[in-house]
């Protein structure tokens, strides 16, 4: 079977291609920071979700390009290491991922249920700027295997309009 371009190429390369570009769009967002938080505002009415985040991700961290329900330290600090992250799950195999319960998942040096409180749902779909995946577009839910597909076809719908704002 022959190999993908993905697959022919160094995951170093791929994660430091992206970490430039995360970087140059975190910088070049600010301008349209008012749109990006409308898009993540529609993503959490939309799919009645407490918290929605668009994401940027880079190999050390997720940082919040806009959010919605995001509130305290992790607010302020504008985002949070990747280790504590499930949105580096969804930009690594670039893919969609449903989560039906975080407290039940395990991964890095905290239980998500340490991390996440009484959030228990996640839905998150990657965002493509000029061919490498740079973040997510996400939400989150108290209830238990909240979302379903529905949920991944508004997230996709709304982040191809959050990637061209990104990429203006």
């Amino acid at each position: 079977m022959p190999q993908s371009s993905y697959e022919a190429t160094s995951l170093d390369v791929l994660v430091d291609s992206r970490t430039e570009m995360v970087s140059t769009l975190l910088a070049a967002s600010a301008p349209v920071r008012d749109e990006l938080q409308a898009v993540v505002d529609d993503v959490a009415a939309r799919l009645n979700a407490p918290v929605a985040a668009l994401n940027l991700v880079r190999d050390d961290a997720v940082l919040f390009a806009a959010a919605t329900g995001v509130t305290g330290w992790i607010a302020e600090c504008g985002g949070v290491p990747a280790g504590w992250s499930v949105c580096p799950r969804v930009v690594n195999p670039d893919k969609p991922l449903l989560v039906g319960d975080l407290h039940a998942e395990s991964w890095g040096p905290f239980r998500p249920a340490a991390l996440y409180g009484n959030i228990r749902a996640y839905a998150g779909v990657p965002l493509r700027v000029g061919g490498t995946v740079v973040g997510t577009l996400c939400a989150f839910a108290a209830a238990p295997n909240a979302f379903d597909e529905r949920a991944v076809a508004v997230l996709e719908d709304r982040g191809h309009h959050a990637v061209r704002l990104l990429d203006r």
